[in-house]
């Protein structure tokens, strides 16, 4: 037998209860790390049409379009009238060549008091006589399209820091605990003229080995999570992304790589024990 994985063998054999149990804990919350990591990549942002774009961007101006047939008569008296409205702000008179050499007529800018009063305001301008068409024009930012909120997010990005800081802990707890019923068989090793740096392999591997089944699980249930939302026929829009095989292969690939490098990671933070005296070859 190849004599790391021998070693290998004979360090997970000297895994104990409390050992195991903060391994565990460490598979678990690095679980929950590339579960919120799949979230961000699972939940797509919404289509406009979803999201209701023109709806819940702002009308910042309104253009009325005026028939040309009107005197300048008229068009002095439906100024005088937009303007006396509590719900315009302002309202200023261009002829329509300003906006569109091919267009007639004269045109009212104007611009609502408030976002709220301008679907209102709109209809209003609609149902004047001599009025050929309303444009509204919205506010040139873009709406947020997320189904996810933003305390969401930032919940979910704060859960990364605290997931990878107690994962650290709760490591650093259950490699000492193995290293120290393992730490016999590491003198040993010391005293055979086997270097540290032959040991640490051992204990990144025990890192590798958390990782990979904290990303192989993730992997299995969202599988599952794939089955079940297709067999229930049209999922609502945060559970869209799980009804793509491909998009879940990517996310479960991804994140399976991911875990077994912050497993490798981890179990490099683990291997910096062995440097304690309690792991000389003389104490």
């Amino acid at each position: 037998m190849n004599p790391f994985l021998f070693l290998f063998r004979e360090l997970l054999g000297s895994i104990r209860a409390r050992s195991a149990l903060f391994f565990a804990l460490t598979g678990l919350l690095l679980f929950v790390f590339l579960a919120v990591v799949g979230t961000f990549f699972l939940v797509p942002p919404s289509s406009p049409a979803e999201a209701g774009e023109e709806a819940v961007l702002p009308i910042e101006e309104i253009r009325v379009h005026l028939s040309p047939r009107l005197s300048s008569a008229t068009v002095d008296r439906m100024f005088l009238e937009i303007r006396a409205r509590e719900d315009v702000g302002r309202v200023v008179f261009r002829f329509s060549q300003e906006l569109d050499r091919d267009a007639s007529g004269g045109v009212f800018v104007i611009g609502p008091t408030s976002p709220d009063v301008a679907p209102a305001l709109v209809e209003a301008l609609r149902s004047l006589n001599g009025v050929t068409e309303v444009i509204e024009r919205r506010s040139p930012g873009e709406p947020d399209r997320s189904p996810l909120s933003t305390a969401a997010r930032i919940g979910l990005l704060s859960s990364l820091v605290v997931t990878i800081a107690l994962s650290l802990l709760f490591a650093r707890i259950g490699y000492r605990e193995l290293l120290r019923s393992f730490a016999g068989e590491i003198r040993l090793l010391r005293l055979s003229g086997i270097s540290e740096r032959t040991v640490v392999p051992l204990t990144v591997g025990v890192g590798v080995v958390i990782g990979f089944l904290a990303g192989l699980l993730l992997l299995v249930i969202l599988y599952v999570l794939h089955y079940v939302v297709v067999s229930q026929g049209t999922p609502p829009a945060i559970f869209e992304g799980l009804t793509s095989g491909g998009r879940i292969l990517g996310v479960s690939l991804i994140n399976l790589l991911l875990g077994l490098v912050l497993g490798g990671l981890i179990g490099l933070f683990g291997a910096g024990l062995l440097g304690s005296r309690e792991f000389r070859p003389i104490p």
